[in-house]
């Protein structure tokens, strides 16, 4: 079952059906995020006689440090500690290894659902009642876990070499000949994957096919390749909102297209069940999930929760329609992007 959703400039999340996430149906999708000051002093307080708060997450460790010095200059006295895990891709197996192992995990982990799911089946996070805290079920969709934030594929172009009127304008402009040798993508078919949501798996399979026909210049992290746009060694770039944003700062000549559907993977938190500090686990998911916390995270990671109106991410994405497969069905989604994996690797175009 695919998730096709538009955002609208109120932060309503639209769709022809009910979305199904986690397992849960929701039909209104109005994001609130209200929780209390009372309840947040409350987990502090909590957490505070547990001592740090271990989070795993993705972040490289300088974006990390602005969301800690953010966390802890909201709530004085706790200490938060970051865990690095790049990509997120080894958390669950690092969550499952020390429950296993009868240890200390982490507190909070924010990663994918395909991640998450597998967790879930082996009861090994805890159950929240999100309610109760002030959130309402989009943005926690399931007792295990809160929205966080969401990656967002966009096409980028170098604008001292490719003027506004040549450069794409959607995805399948980037199978134009002009782009042969010039374009580049990621070595993992995430986006792509997402994009199925929309189109289905053969149409995205053909397009990785077709793509391939163009010889991309494949990369193994999407922040080269959007320094290579900007250094104008390749011209277009099929990548991520996110890793633009540091050399447009620096002010190079990247510009980004949001194409329709827009791709997109959301990042939820959980506080797994072996926590020692689960009360400072649900308190960091929480702030993370409040238009303040959800506005540091952005601020220093440069991705940012869509629900929360006060985000740029939200903006980006209004009106736009997404592209992404519901929590649900994120054993599928895999199947399909470990496909998409090898074809982008083999550079098969038949």
């Amino acid at each position: 079952m695919s998730d096709v959703r538009r955002l609208t400039s109120v932060g309503r999340l639209l769709a022809g059906g009910l979305l199904v996430v986690f397992g849960l149906l929701a039909g209104s999708l109005t994001a609130v995020a209200d929780p209390s000051s009372a309840r947040l002093d409350q987990l502090a307080a909590q957490a505070a006689k547990a001592g740090t708060i271990i989070w795993y997450e993705s972040s490289p460790d300088d974006q990390a440090a602005k969301i800690v010095a953010g966390f802890e200059q909201r709530f004085p006295g706790l200490k938060l500690e970051h865990v690095r895990d790049t990509g997120g891709n080894s958390i669950g197996a690092r969550i499952v290894q020390e429950s296993q192992s009868g240890v200390r995990t982490g507190d909070l982990a924010t990663t994918g659902s395909s991640i998450i799911e597998p967790m879930i089946a082996r009861n090994l996070l805890r159950k929240i009642d999100w309610a109760a805290d002030g959130l309402d079920a989009n943005m926690a969709p399931s007792p295990y876990a809160v929205r966080t934030t969401a990656v967002v594929y966009v096409i980028l172009y170098n604008s001292s070499l490719v003027s506004e009127a040549q450069a794409p304008k959607n995805w399948l402009d980037l199978l134009d000949p002009k782009w042969d040798g010039k374009i580049g993508i990621w070595v993992r078919g995430e986006g792509q994957g997402a994009l199925a949501a929309a189109w289905g798996e053969d149409k995205v399979v053909d397009y990785v096919k077709k793509m391939n026909a163009r010889h991309p210049v494949v990369l193994k992290s999407t922040f080269p390749l959007a320094q290579q746009v900007a250094a104008g060694e390749i011209l277009v770039g099929f990548s991520l909102y996110h890793s633009a944003q540091p050399p447009i700062r620096r002010g190079a000549p990247v510009k980004v297209v949001v194409p329709e559907p827009v791709p997109v993977e959301t990042l939820y938190s959980v506080v797994p069940e072996k926590a020692g500090n689960p009360a400072g686990g649900e308190l960091v998911a929480l702030w993370l999930a409040t238009p303040e916390g959800g506005k540091v995270y952005e601020d220093a990671t440069d991705r940012g929760n869509p629900l929360l109106p006060n985000t740029k991410t939200h903006a980006l994405l209004a009106g736009h329609t997404m592209a992404e497969y519901p929590a649900a069905d994120a054993g599928k989604e895999a199947v399909i992007v470990e496909r998409l994996n090898k074809l982008i690797e083999s550079g098969a175009t038949e």
